[in-house]
This record gives C-alpha cells, structure tokens and sequence, in this order.
C-alpha cells in the first residue's frame, strides 16, 4: 500500500487531513468531509487554522442545490486568503435549525447539509457563513488545485462529494508554512497528504484518458505520421497525437499541446493564430525527425488554455497561471505514449507547474517555427 493510500485510509477514521499544496502556492488547509459534520469537529477546525470555511463540491453536487456563481470571480485583489481565482458559489445558510449561523453548531448544520445524502435546493438559503466552492469533474488529475484535491481525499476514504477545507493562517494572518502544516499534522497524528502524491496515488488506479485506435497519416508539413486517438473517460470526446519518428529513444522528445479552436484551425485568422501553430509545429517536428502533436479537442474540461499560446494574453495572467494547472488529460496522453521528458514548442514561455507529478519534466523550451508571412498572435 502506498503512503498516500495509508493517508486516506487513516483519514476514514480521524476524518481531519492536512493537503499541502506542493505544486503551486505552498499552501496548506485543514479538510474533513462536510457528511455528518459535528459542531465539536468544526469548532476544532475553526479554532486551529483560522480560516473560512470553504466546502468543494462537486458540479453534479452544486448543480442539486441550484447554486449560483458569485458575482465577480473571488481574485487575490478582492480576498487575500485567495491567491489566483476560486470558482466561488453563493455563500449559504441552513434554512431551519439555525440562529444567527455563525456560531459552531450553526456551521456545521448548514455543512452537513451541503454533504447530505439527498442534496436538496430548498434546504438552503442565501447569503449565508459558509463558502461553496465549484470543482472540475476529474478532480486534481485534471485541475490540481485545493478544492479538487480536497474533494478527491473525502470521497477515495468512501465520504460524499463534500469536503470542507479551511485555510492554515500564521498568528499575522498570512498562509501557514506547508513545513509547519506538516509537523502540526505529525504533532497531533493526523494523516497529511500533498496534491503531487494525491495525482501519483490517482494516476494508477484511475486513468482519465483510454487509447482507442491508430493509423499512418500523410501530413504536407511533417510528412508521414502516426495518429493515436485517444477518448476521455470523462467526457464524450477524443483527442489526437501525432507522431513524427521514434520517439522511444529514451532522449527528450519535442512536444506541441494544442487545444482545438475549430474556425481559425480550418479557416486561418489573426486572433487566434492557431493554424500558423499548428503548420509550424508539424514543421519542427519534421526538422527533428521526431516529435508529438497533441491535439486536445474543446470540452468543458478544456475552457483553459492548458498549453495553448493563443486565447489569453500575457503569460503573466492570473487566468493563464491557473489554466497552466489544468494538464491532466494532456498529461496522461504523453505518459500513455512513454514520454518522461519533453523539450516543448510555444511561442511564449510556459511556467508548467505540477508536470513533475505525472512523471514528466520539461527540459527546454523552444519556439514554433512560423513562416515570415504567417500571421503571428
């Protein structure tokens, strides 16, 4: 049994995990399952980490409370607990069995019915003290942010798809040191888990991605390729990878992950340039006599970018930074085919974070090579 799994084994019982985030922000929360919370356990979870109280849901989930977006995306301008965006519902009350809703056993109320086994719309009303927060349905193999990982520990130790996390802060308000929400964890003989040993622990027993089918494809820019389809698991859609030569030799291989964007990959057009990058990926993978194209088709799972140059701006973005976190299917595809380094083609650079957990490392960073006349982004 893997470390990880004897975590989440442990959890069962305790039903109090530390999740580090290892990957992006060095933060650190506290999780229990929002099922039969209990106002002594909310109380302690409260009382120890000094944050609010989120709780992840899934979207089947929220969908079942008919819970509506925020506003306005809770950004790091506008809530300083919450670094990059959270995909933040409408803050909710209990209908019956509160007072002011505040209090412990308020919370743990309105908790318990966000977890509770027959979702309900009618049970709930807004505003209230308690966070729900939206997930993307394969959790942190596909997003590997806090609230997916949250999501996945309460519900691989058998709870419903409920977690309530709270934010570990310092005596001056800031994150907590993911170091000193470790030994906290080992102090009090809690189980503590890292997002990066959730994925590796979820990339063996359930894989996002299925192989489907192969065959030689005449290409005008690369010559002759081999396409792979591949379909998701979790989403009625299939992607491709083309592959230029043997890319089996153990060497890094050049990688291009481009996310399908149908009217300017057929037709051509400045904003996006897409179908510039698609010919001038085809053509650096002929130069090197080796290479993949991976071409992910759009679904709600890829509203983000992933690796694509073109539908956000500057690479500085906060919407592009947390895109960047969204890999996994992407991810799987490359480990399907073998690859553990990858020199990857992109127009502008690419801060890859979390590629590390899948097995595979990015050893350099090159240009796609555009013709002078191609339209440029």
């Amino acid at each position: 049994m893997s470390v990880c799994a004897k975590q989440i084994e442990a959890f069962a019982t305790t039903r109090l995990c530390v999740l580090r985030d290892d990957i992006g922000d060095n933060r650190s929360v506290l999780v229990a399952p929002a099922q039969d919370s209990s106002a002594d356990e909310i109380n302690r979870i409260i009382s120890t980490t000094g944050g609010l109280t989120f709780v992840a849901l899934t979207p089947e989930r929220a969908a079942s409370f008919m819970l509506s977006p925020m506003g306005d995306a809770v950004s790091n301008k506008t809530h300083p607990l919450q670094p990059g965006v959270l995909a933040q519902y409408t803050s909710v009350e209990a209908r019956e069995g509160v007072s002011t809703g505040i209090s412990a056993a308020d919370r743990a109320t309105t908790i318990r019915i966000l977890g509770g086994e027959h979702p309900h719309p009618r049970s709930l009303v807004k505003p209230g003290h308690i966070f729900p927060v939206g997930t993307k349905q394969g959790g942190c193999l596909v997003k590997a942010e806090i609230p997916e990982a949250a999501l996945d520990v309460v519900t691989l130790a058998g709870f419903s798809d409920a977690a309530l996390f709270v934010d570990f802060l310092d005596n001056f308000g800031e994150f907590l040191a993911a170091a000193e929400a470790a030994r906290w964890a080992s102090e009090h003989q809690l189980p503590s888990v890292t997002i990066s040993e959730l994925i590796q622990h979820r990339l063996i027993l359930e894989p996002l991605v299925v192989r489907l089918s192969e065959a030689m494809l005449p290409t005008r820019e690369a010559g002759t390729v081999k396409a792979i389809a591949y379909r998701s698991t979790i989403h009625d859609v299939e992607h491709v990878a083309l592959v230029k030569g043997d890319i089996t030799t153990g060497r890094p291989v050049v990688v291009r992950v481009q996310v399908e964007n149908t009217v300017s990959d057929v037709f051509g057009g400045a904003s996006p340039a897409t179908r510039p990058q698609i010919t001038g990926s085809l053509r650096a993978l002929e130069q090197h006599a080796s290479g993949v194209l991976l071409y992910l088709r759009r679904s709600s799972l890829l509203e983000s970018p992933l690796f694509s140059d073109s539908l956000y701006g500057s690479p500085t973005t906060s919407r592009e930074t947390a895109g960047m976190r969204e890999y996994g299917v992407g991810a799987q595809i490359l480990r399907d085919l073998g690859i553990t380094q990858i020199e990857l083609l992109s127009s502008t650079h690419k801060n890859l974070v979390g590629l590390d957990s899948f097995g595979i490392s990015v050893v350099a960073q090159r240009p796609i090579p555009l013709n002078p006349s191609a339209i440029q982004e």
